[in-house]
């Protein structure tokens, strides 16, 4: 009977943690971007923090900029977030990327975020 309880107990516990999880869960499965960014054999993910950014405008420039680097197979630029997400050949050093962020204006900072 205790165990009944015990089961029955954690059963609702799992059901209101769900409710109350769920709509979070399927805001950021919904906001990952349309592409995938899973790396392909010869490509990597590398994600950059970005600061500088203040409206989409910013986010445009920055992703522009890093979509122009040789290597560079997709960009994604959160503005929320201060985050871009790049996939890129191996051989792409993340200085060029940060690079990149600065040339896109004076006031926009980068850097590799901890893996």
């Amino acid at each position: 009977m205790r165990r009944d309880l015990f089961n029955i107990g954690a059963l609702v516990t799992m059901v209101l943690v769900l409710a109350v999880g769920g709509p979070w869960l399927a805001r950021e499965v919904k906001s990952l971007p349309r592409q995938s960014l899973a790396a392909r054999a010869g490509q990597r993910v590398v994600t950059l923090e970005v600061g500088g950014m203040t409206c989409s405008g910013c986010a445009s420039a920055v992703q522009a900029s890093l979509d122009q680097v040789p290597g560079v197979a997709t960009t994604l630029v959160r503005l929320q977030q201060r985050r871009a997400y790049i996939v890129c050949d191996l051989g792409v050093p993340d200085t060029s990327l940060v690079a990149a962020v600065h040339r896109a204006g004076p006031g926009f900072l980068a850097a590799v975020a901890a893996r």
